[in-house]
């Protein structure tokens, strides 16, 4: 028979377990910071993963490269290279086209990509996002960096915000690797 003390069941007994050893406050607190540091560090990843996912692995509408044509992925130098249009401006204006499900983009352009130069106002003949409801069109007044892709029934990508300078910095970076690469199926897949 196990002895009990102070009212307390005998380990084991009863179905109540042994007792736990209790962990220190400061070894609390460290391990409680460790936890978060590491929470932290894999929301990072997680926010660079998806930054670069969309920048080339995503949809044409905004969130990377399109995969209209083909369901094969580019590299970043197969994006630049494959692209018609790369430019950051602000929305002047966007209207209906003569074409359905087509809408007249105009830009205020502040940074050629591709092609290198061009007018402080350029209007495209795009896709319209709204058209069969998969995205929202773009507003006058909202800041973009946006690519055109040449294929003409591919949505325009465009980027908002925060995710524009890290867009920008793969553009640039892929520019030496996109000199002189051909498209070979439209501009998507193989190039």
């Amino acid at each position: 028979m196990k002895h009990q003390s102070a009212g307390r069941p005998a380990d084991g007994e009863a179905g109540v377990p042994p007792p736990t050893a209790r962990v220190p406050r400061w070894r609390q607190r460290r391990t409680t910071g460790r936890v978060l540091a590491g929470a932290a560090v894999l929301a990072g990843a997680a926010v660079a993963a998806l930054v670069c996912g969309i920048a080339f692995d995503g949809d044409s509408a905004g969130r990377g490269p399109s995969t209209h044509a083909s369901e094969g992925k580019l590299s970043a130098e197969g994006w630049v290279a494959c692209s018609q249009v790369m430019a950051e401006g602000e929305v002047v204006s966007v209207e209906e086209a003569a074409e359905a499900d087509r809408v007249l983009l105009t830009v205020a352009v502040t940074d050629w990509f591709k092609p290198a130069t061009g007018g402080k106002e350029a209007r495209f003949d795009v896709v319209d996002p709204a058209g069969d409801g998969a995205y929202p069109r773009w507003k006058p007044g909202e800041h973009l960096l946006f690519v055109i892709d040449r294929d003409p029934t591919a949505y325009v990508t465009s980027y908002r915000g925060d995710d524009i300078a890290q867009v920008r910095r793969s553009i640039e970076r892929a520019f030496p690797g996109a000199a002189g690469r051909q498209c070979t199926d439209g501009g998507r897949g193989d190039v």
